[in-house]
């Protein structure tokens, strides 16, 4: 018998979710591509030479990420290009690809961003991504309107991961079963079950497994409950955490610390 899923292999070795989002990033890049998507994104085919290294120069900027989607129905129409942010969303159509390489994104008309949802299917980048994100996109696309198909959002293990904008929260684990909770959370402006949360993309990693802690210890579950104040490091695998909420102000110390299994190293918080 071969080895088991990487989702299964997570699952067995009891790997938190806690701080393994993208991290860092609240600028995406969101191009529809309705043609196979190669193993990176930036390697698919259909996207012509020139294209790929316009995309490439304007993810040499800070905090950015491109991510291809797509949506059932929609092959054949012109493909959709969307600059989201944490507060505005920008939004074209393109005639061809070509027209990104005229394209300045600061000119791009601006909208509020409105809530959306990625669903990583990307199947030949792992086979856990399609098996279990194609049936959350499933569940998701009957339940609310703005759900979209999406390559590689990272930690396939993690399948299925989905990636909720602008607030760019970012779960794992998700299941078909999980669609109603996860819609009625996302309308309400509120995080959905904990341990499904993988963290938010604006944070770096330690700080996404201290407001993960901290939210577990208060019970806090509005997205704008808790606002971060800083992230100290305190030594190389080691930081201190501020938030303030109603309450007050918390502090988290996080430890970064080698679980001892075959996966990454963990994140594992200590105290407040």
């Amino acid at each position: 018998m071969g080895d088991p899923a990487c989702s299964v292999a997570s699952l067995e070795a009891n790997e938190s979710l806690a701080g393994t989002a993208v991290e860092s990033v609240d600028r995406w890049l969101l191009l529809e591509v309705t043609d196979t998507w190669a193993p990176k994104a930036l390697q698919t085919e259909a996207l012509p030479k020139v294209v790929r290294e316009r995309l490439a120069l304007w993810l040499g900027s800070p905090r950015t990420r491109l991510q291809l989607i797509r949506r059932p129905g929609r092959a054949g129409k012109r493909p959709l290009f969307m600059v989201v942010s944490l507060e505005v969303a920008r939004e074209t159509e393109l005639d061809g690809y070509e027209d990104l390489l005229d394209l300045d994104l600061d000119a791009m008309p601006v909208a509020p961003a409105e809530p959306m949802v990625l669903v990583c299917v990307h199947g030949r980048r792992d086979r856990c991504c399609a098996q279990h994100g194609s049936a959350v996109y499933r569940s998701l696309q009957a339940r609310m309107g703005e759900v979209w198909q999406t390559s590689h959002l990272g930690g396939h293990r993690f399948a299925a991961c989905v990636l909720s904008l602008p607030d760019g929260l970012m779960y794992g684990r998700l299941r078909a079963e999980h669609g109603e909770a996860f819609v009625t959370a996302l309308q309400g402006r509120k995080l959905g079950h904990l341990d499904l949360f993988r963290g938010r993309c604006e944070y770096d990693r330690p700080t996404q497994a201290a407001e993960i802690f901290l939210r577990r210890r208060t019970g806090e579950r509005a997205v704008d409950g808790l606002e971060w104040i800083e992230t100290a490091a305190r030594a190389t695998r080691s930081w201190t955490v501020r938030f303030a909420s109603p309450a007050g102000e918390h502090s988290v110390q996080v430890t970064l610390e080698d679980t001892g299994t075959a996966q990454p190293a963990s994140l594992s918080l200590i105290h407040i």
